[in-house]
């Protein structure tokens, strides 16, 4: 959103400089009082086309890593979304073995190499593993988790990470 925003605002900054070349004695351009309160509103555009381009961009780090949106199917609690996603039925604690069911995106069925990357916020990351090819969306999986935390698991299709799933691990 913070980009639509700078990007309206530099149609409006054109707009004006346009306006001043083509129309400087119009009735829009002799709203300024001054010659220096024209560049003052452009320089104070600008600065906010700055402000909200920075805006969205140090938002969107953050936001990779909210926790994954949930979802019930066949009475199965799931965190992540269509392209990939985790059955959650019980908490994740850091430490222990976590056995679940990872449920692939369709692009991973039949992929020549599917590995689960873990990153925890903050803290670095643990070794990637591969998921056994077997032609299934489903894969029962078993997870550790050495720290608590929140843990991003990327889910990477032959070399490229295709989705991610963000996951709450509690402390023992």
């Amino acid at each position: 959103m913070f980009l639509f925003i700078a990007l309206a605002l530099l149609f409006l900054n054109v707009a004006f400089l346009i306006l001043k070349i083509v129309a400087p004695y119009s009735e829009m351009m002799n709203s300024f009082k001054t010659v220096n309160g024209f560049w003052k509103a452009q320089a104070a555009c600008l600065a906010f086309v700055v402000l909200f381009v920075f805006l969205h961009y140090s938002g969107e780090e953050r936001a990779k890593w909210h926790t994954s949106p949930d979802y019930v199917s066949e009475g199965n609690l799931y965190l992540g979304d269509e392209k990939g996603s985790i059955e959650y039925n019980s908490l994740i604690v850091e430490g222990k073995n976590f056995e679940t069911n990872l449920i692939l995106p369709d692009e991973a069925i039949g992929a020549d190499k599917v590995r689960l990357l873990f990153t925890h916020d903050g803290h670095g990351e643990i070794e990637p593993r591969a998921v056994s090819q077997t032609n299934e969306k489903e894969q029962p999986v078993t997870l550790w988790f050495p720290l608590s935390g929140k843990w991003r698991m990327d889910i990477e299709i032959d070399g490229s990470v295709y989705s991610s799933v963000v996951l709450p691990v509690k402390e023992k």
